[in-house]
């Protein structure tokens, strides 16, 4: 055989091995174990979090707001729809907060043909006046649901049962002192409401909630009725808490609930006008620590700062009493 034959033989048999003895020091250990490619890259991939996470993966965190969109009319509305994808987070900070509500809404809700009828659709620029929708509406919950339950209590047995509120509430109704409210001429429907909230728990305090447990339905419509035919008296003179030009600037963001002057059209939403300016503040600082519940007055009063508690409070109570009902 030629020599220059044998050569050649050698040098393909020398590439070969040095090809068997390298093959496995350049090949990746996972190369065989899916197929024949980089099976690292399928762990790799399934490692990664997904862009969007669906709201369970919110659960653990917020549990009080899941509890209101579960049980609300947006529940079929997941939470990255308006938050945005939660790929990252927690540990990439906080999700984003939509501030534009009006034009996040509007994608669903703005009348126009072919929207659902079950859909509730709204005329943007007869609606609200330019007021973003998370003043009056809950995102998590928006429904309305304030409706006014009916009184048909008896005033003269709720006049027995109202000596034993008299030390906080006046033998009036008219509270003298400022930080209990006054109940004289008070929404006979939000009384009653209140009322069997505290008696139910949904809403909690340290004095009403006894007082109230040992309520029976009929006292409290009978209290409910007795309060609300009672003469509400203006707050006593003194100086406000706050300054009321700016409250009542405020305070047009609160007028589709409680009307212009403190007085709304919702017999199930309470009177502001003319109560104690020291409870108004009082309420509104529990409302934004959440240490009262409302799904509507959450959102409305996390944004107040304490001067917007302080101007609110002493704008409704300088206004005029209502009318007895």
């Amino acid at each position: 055989m030629p020599k220059h034959i044998v050569r050649l033989i050698l040098l393909i048999v020398a590439v070969l091995a040095l090809a068997a003895i390298a093959a496995p020091l350049l090949t990746v250990d996972s190369f065989y174990r899916y197929g024949h490619y980089r099976a690292d890259s399928v762990a790799q991939i399934a490692a990664q979090e997904p862009v969007y996470q669906t709201p369970r993966y919110c659960y653990g965190c917020h549990t009080e707001r899941r509890a209101q969109w579960s049980a609300g009319n947006h529940k079929s509305v997941t939470c990255e729809v308006c938050h945005g994808p939660a790929r990252g987070h927690p540990q990439s900070g906080r999700l984003y907060i939509p501030t534009d509500t009006v034009k996040l809404c509007t994608q669903c809700h703005e009348a126009m043909p072919g929207r659902p009828r079950t859909q509730p659709q709204i005329e943007v620029a007869a609606h609200s006046g330019g007021q973003q929708c998370a003043i009056c509406h809950n995102p998590h919950t928006p429904k309305i649901s304030a409706a006014a339950a009916k009184v048909s209590g008896d005033a003269a047995a709720g006049e027995q049962s109202a000596a034993a509120c008299a030390g906080c509430h006046g033998d009036d109704g008219n509270s003298p002192n400022d930080t209990w409210p006054s109940l004289a001429g008070q929404n006979a429907a939000y009384l009653a409401r209140i009322l069997a909230a505290y008696q139910s728990g949904d809403q909690t305090d340290p004095v009403m909630t006894p007082l109230a447990k040992a309520l029976s339905d009929a006292d409290i419509q009978n209290l409910a009725s007795y309060y609300a035919g009672l003469s509400c008296k203006p707050t006593a003179g003194g100086k406000p808490v706050g300054d009321v030009a700016a409250g009542k600037a405020l305070a047009k963001n609160c007028a589709a609930c409680h009307g212009e002057t403190g007085v709304g059209a919702n017999p199930a939403w309470p009177i502001l006008a003319a109560q104690k300016p020291g409870y108004l503040v009082n309420v509104l600082k529990a409302f934004k620590a959440g240490l009262r519940k409302d799904p509507m007055m959450a959102g409305v009063s996390r944004g107040l700062s304490e001067s917007d508690i302080a101007n609110l409070a002493a704008y409704y109570a300088a206004q005029s009493c209502p009318s007895t009902k």
